[in-house]
């Protein structure tokens, strides 16, 4: 029998461009509401580009981990080479990239423009990646049986749709992970998705989203799937279950705590590579989320959601200092 060792990693691909402006936006906008009329003007003294999107930076912490096979899949433009995203990922011998490229789009981009106030202004655009609605994973995955899990992240909801239910049909178990597109899904689509997941996973806002357009309890959520697992930020996260006798059980699990803060963008991404590395080496699911635990807290420690390194030795070491044992999952590695 073949083993489970693979990992399908699915979501966004995209640059992230910060950009800084020395001043207050409040001073730079001019906004009649009666006439409907809005002009500014905006000069960004700094502009740093950053890879980034929800399935790039999974793949990047499961790269640097390099303990699972891990198949990149999504819609990409030219631009994806030729700005070097592609040589940025594939510096990991264990991601396979299986890309679409849009000759005639940009991949995704996101333009983050940050004042003295930390005020932000946010434009996305999204590109080549509104093409993953169109990807046929039945093409792309030839060998189903290998694979452990996939994670199907923040996307369009027609995508996130397709996906779930190829996944289905393949066999592969999912983790549903809808992020900001939550309040997006009809109430039937995001049930429908639930009963093909194993695990739902998302921060409290993303959570609850899910619980009032479902008109689910967690009680509800938890028939169809094996746990709900909410991050919390600097609050740390909460896995939440079934006992066997069918009460809810919530176990928290505290954040490690960081050499240094710098910018959390990516760190919930972090978690997700955690948590999916806890699986593949068959540690249960309390240990899968403090290892995702520990891998958010090195994220937190750079600029950028894929600038982070750290490697195996780290990642025991803060995992004893944090939690007071390793894994012995995790301590053969």
């Amino acid at each position: 029998m073949l083993k489970r060792d693979k990992i399908i990693v699915l979501g966004s691909l995209a640059f992230d461009y910060i950009m800084s402006f020395e001043e207050n936006f409040v001073n730079a906008v001019s906004i009649d509401v009666e006439r409907e009329e809005y002009q500014s003007t905006i000069t960004a003294n700094s502009r740093i580009q950053f890879f980034g999107g929800t399935a790039g930076n999974i793949a990047y912490n499961l790269g640097l981990l390099n303990i699972s096979k891990v198949a990149l899949l999504g819609s990409v433009g030219k631009d994806f080479y030729s700005l070097g995203y592609k040589d940025h990922i594939t510096q990991f011998q264990n991601i396979d990239l299986n890309l679409d490229v849009q000759s005639d789009l940009f991949t995704a981009a996101c333009y983050i423009v940050n004042d003295n106030k930390a005020n932000q202004m946010i434009i996305f655009h999204g590109g080549a990646l509104d093409e993953n609605k169109n990807i046929d994973l039945g093409k792309k995955i030839t060998d189903p049986e290998q694979y452990a899990y996939a994670i199907n992240s923040t996307q369009s909801v027609e995508a996130m749709k397709n996906f779930a239910e190829q996944l289905s049909r393949l066999k592969i178990p999912m983790i549903f992970d809808p992020g900001q597109v939550s309040p997006l899904f009809s109430r039937e689509d995001l049930i429908d998705i639930l009963k093909r997941s194993e695990i739902l996973i998302g921060n409290s806002f993303e959570i609850s989203q899910v619980i009032k357009k479902t008109n689910l309890s967690e009680q509800n959520i938890l028939e169809h799937v094996k746990a709900i697992i909410k991050t919390k930020g600097s609050e740390g996260s909460e896995l939440i279950s079934k006992t066997d006798s069918g009460d809810l059980k919530s176990e928290v699990i505290p954040i490690a705590i960081p050499n240094n803060i710098a910018d959390a963008t990516g760190a919930g991404d972090g978690y997700r590579a955690g948590l999916l590395t806890g699986l593949i080496l068959s540690m249960n699911l309390l240990d899968s989320c403090r290892l995702g635990s520990i891998l958010g807290s090195f994220v937190v420690e750079t600029n950028g959601a894929q600038t982070q390194t750290y490697d195996i030795k780290s990642v025991k070491s803060r995992f004893q200092k944090t939690f007071g044992y390793i894994p012995p999952e995790l301590e053969n590695v």
